[in-house]
């Protein structure tokens, strides 16, 4: 159980790397005709349309992670309440009792391990990789929210939709959505009819840190608060900065999601958890086999 609450831990702090912010807006829309490009905007804000509008997100989960040749898989629960956390819960089968949860605000990463009374907080700044290309808080949030993001902005509004690039085709099922700045490239995928977002993704390379990849992907959609909401999310992570090349892989099935506010969203220890150094995770990947 330990080395899960560590992988999983590592997979989403991988997961929510951002660039710094951005000084253009990163769009390509040369060549297009005035009409093609009033067309790429509809499409885009149909996307941004489909967003959920709740401010709480609770369900139990199923997590199972992939990571090399170790296969884990564990009761969970997944809280969210919008700008202020992203909570993972593991519970032990049939009891329900917590074992471990990870929590992410925007200025810290909690990582709480109940089992051995230890735990990590650092705010992002503390982990070099992660401060080294700005990660978000928000570009995180958006991943699990299903939903567009840019790196350094909160949300993404229609004002900003310009930015995307958007390859609309007469025969396509899927409509390709992207954002490129600086090491790195960000791809979405909607459907050309619902405009819902079906996958999205990431891929950064950087001298200092190698090659960097994340695949996301999206099924199970149902209705929450008047819109369709996908209550399973895959999530697959592929990095060289341990200095070698991994990939690991998570997936969340969902169930029951309520917009319920009944939750406090800060963690509290008591004085008998052992605060563990933020550069472990990192170090502790590195086992991984």
């Amino acid at each position: 159980m330990k080395r899960l609450i560590t992988i999983l831990s590592v997979v989403l702090l991988l997961a929510s790397c951002a660039s710094k912010k951005v000084a253009g807006d990163g769009s390509d829309t040369t060549g297009l005709s005035k009409t093609q490009k009033s067309e790429q905007q509809a499409f885009l804000k149909r996307v941004l349309d489909n967003q959920v509008q709740a401010r709480n997100i609770v369900a139990g989960a199923d997590l199972r992670l992939v990571a090399g040749n170790k296969d884990f898989s564990c009761d969970g629960k997944i809280s969210m309440r919008r700008d202020e956390v992203i909570r993972l819960q593991l519970l032990l089968p049939i009891i329900r009792t917590e074992v471990a949860r990870i929590d992410f605000t925007p200025d810290y990463v909690l990582l709480v391990d109940r089992f051995h009374k230890e735990y990590i907080k650092a705010s992002y700044k503390d982990v070099s990789f992660l401060a080294d290309n700005g990660l978000s808080f928000y570009s995180l949030q958006a991943l699990f929210w299903n939903q567009l993001f840019l790196p350094g902005e909160k949300t993404v509004n229609e004002q900003m939709l310009h930015r995307f690039t958007c390859g609309l085709a007469d025969m396509a099922t899927t409509v390709p959505v992207g954002f490129k700045n600086g090491n790195m490239e960000y791809q979405w995928k909607a459907s050309k009819s619902t405009a819902q977002i079906t996958g999205a993704g990431a891929n950064y390379d950087s001298a200092a840190h190698g090659k960097s990849s994340l695949v996301w992907t999206y099924d199970n959609f149902r209705s929450f608060d008047g819109r369709q909401f996908p209550l399973s999310q895959q999530f697959a992570v592929s990095t060289a900065v341990t200095g070698r090349q991994q990939t690991v892989q998570l997936t969340v099935k969902m169930s029951s999601p309520k917009n319920s506010a009944d939750w406090d969203t800060t963690t509290q220890l008591s004085g008998k958890y052992k605060k563990i150094e933020a550069q472990d995770i990192l170090k502790k990947l590195m086992s991984i086999q």
